[in-house]
C-alpha cells in the first residue's frame, strides 16, 4: 500500500514537472520587429529589407535609431533577408549620440545575421562584413576575421561579448564597455573605430574592403593618438571626429591608402587637423518620430512594406 502510494506521489510530481515545463516552453508569438541604424543611434534614416523578391522600404528611424515591421516575411524569417539603411533624399540622417550629420551614409546587414525574436542591427561593422561576403550569406569566420583586422578581435575573446552579440546589438555591446572600467580602452577603440568606417564608407563607396578596412585601422589608431579616451578629448569634453568629406578626396584617400604609420596620418593635409582638432559632441534635442504611415504589402519585386519608429532603446527582431 505504501509503495502504490509512493508511486502514485511521484507519478504526480512528474506530471507536474512536465506541465510546467510545457508552459514554459511556449515562446511568445513574434508580431512585429525592430532593427537599429547604429554609429550611435541613427535618426531619419530610412530601413529596407530583400528577403529574394526585391527591396521592401519601411520607413525612417526614430530617435533611438529604431524602425519597425510588422510584415511577416521579415519578422518571421529574417535569417533569410538582409538589410539596408540609406538617406530617402528627404530627411539628414543624424547620430543621436553626438549631433553628427551622415547625409551619405548607408548601412547594410548580410542575409543570415539576424534571427526571429532577437536583437537586430546594421552599423558600419555590419557593412563591412556585407561587402567582405558580397552576394554570399553571413559567417561568422568572415566576421571574425574582418573585426580581427580592423583591431577589434580582442572584445570577443577578452571582453565577454560574442561577435553575434556585437553584430547585433552593437549599442548594448557598447554599454557593457562603457560601464567595466576594465574595458575603458577596448571601448574608446571601438566607437573610435566605428565612427572613422562610417566616415570611410561614405566618403568611398567604392573603395574595395581591403582598402577600406586599412585606412579605418590606421585613422583609428590616429584619432586614439590624440584622444586615447574617445569620445572624450583629453580635457575630457565629448567629441567627433568628422572626416567624410576630407577622405571623399581622391589624392587624400590614395595618401591614406599609401600611410603605414600614424605620423604618415599626421603629414596628410586637413585630414591630421580634422583628427587633431575634432568638432565638439552635443546630443541634439528628441524630435518627433517620423510618421511612418503603413503602406500595402508589394505586388511586385519592389515596394513598401508596412512599419513604424517605436519609442523604445535598443534594437531587436521581436517585439
Amino acid at each position: 500500500m505504501k509503495i502504490k502510494l509512493l508511486s502514485t506521489v511521484i507519478a504526480g510530481v512528474i506530471l507536474a514537472g512536465c506541465g510546467s515545463d510545457n508552459n514554459n516552453s511556449v515562446a511568445p508569438e513574434v508580431k512585429s520587429a525592430s532593427i537599429q541604424a547604429y554609429d550611435g543611434a541613427i535618426w531619419g534614416i530610412q530601413g529596407s529589407y530583400n528577403c529574394g523578391n526585391g527591396d521592401t522600404v519601411i520607413g525612417l528611424t526614430n530617435y533611438d535609431g529604431l524602425v519597425k515591421t510588422t510584415d511577416e516575411a521579415f519578422v518571421n524569417t529574417p535569417e533569410k533577408c538582409s538589410f539596408t539603411f540609406k538617406p530617402d533624399g528627404n530627411v539628414v540622417p543624424q547620430d543621436t549620440s553626438n549631433g553628427k550629420y551622415l547625409p551619405t551614409l548607408e548601412l547594410k546587414a548580410p542575409k543570415g545575421l539576424f534571427k526571429k525574436g532577437e536583437a537586430a542591427t546594421a552599423s558600419p561593422l555590419s557593412t563591412l562584413i556585407a561587402n567582405k561576403l558580397g552576394d554570399s550569406a553571413y559567417d561568422e569566420a568572415t566576421a571574425t576575421q574582418v573585426l580581427e583586422d580592423l583591431g577589434l578581435g580582442e572584445i570577443a575573446n577578452t571582453c565577454g561579448i560574442s561577435v553575434t552579440e556585437l553584430l547585433t546589438d552593437t549599442d548594448g555591446a557598447v554599454k557593457k564597455l562603457a560601464a567595466n572600467p576594465d574595458f575603458t580602452d577596448v571601448h574608446s577603440k571601438l566607437i573610435a573605430t566605428t565612427h572613422v568606417l562610417a566616415d570611410t564608407l561614405a566618403a568611398q563607396p567604392n573603395a574595395s574592403t581591403d582598402e577600406v578596412t586599412k585606412a579605418t585601422k590606421l585613422l583609428a589608431e590616429s584619432t586614439l593618438a590624440e584622444h586615447p579616451n574617445y569620445p572624450k578629448n583629453k580635457d575630457g569634453d565629448p567629441v567627433h571626429v568628422e572626416l567624410a568629406e576630407i577622405l571623399a578626396d581622391e589624392d587624400t584617400f590614395a595618401s591614406v591608402k599609401n600611410a603605414e604609420t600614424v605620423e604618415d596620418i599626421q603629414k596628410i593635409p586637413d585630414l591630421g587637423d580634422a583628427i587633431k582638432n575634432p568638432a565638439e559632441s552635443k546630443v541634439p534635442e528628441r524630435p518627433e518620430d517620423p510618421d511612418n504611415k503603413p503602406t500595402p504589402p508589394p505586388t511586385g519585386g519592389t515596394g513598401g512594406g508596412t512599419g513604424g519608429g517605436d519609442g523604445s532603446s535598443g534594437g531587436g527582431t521581436g517585439n
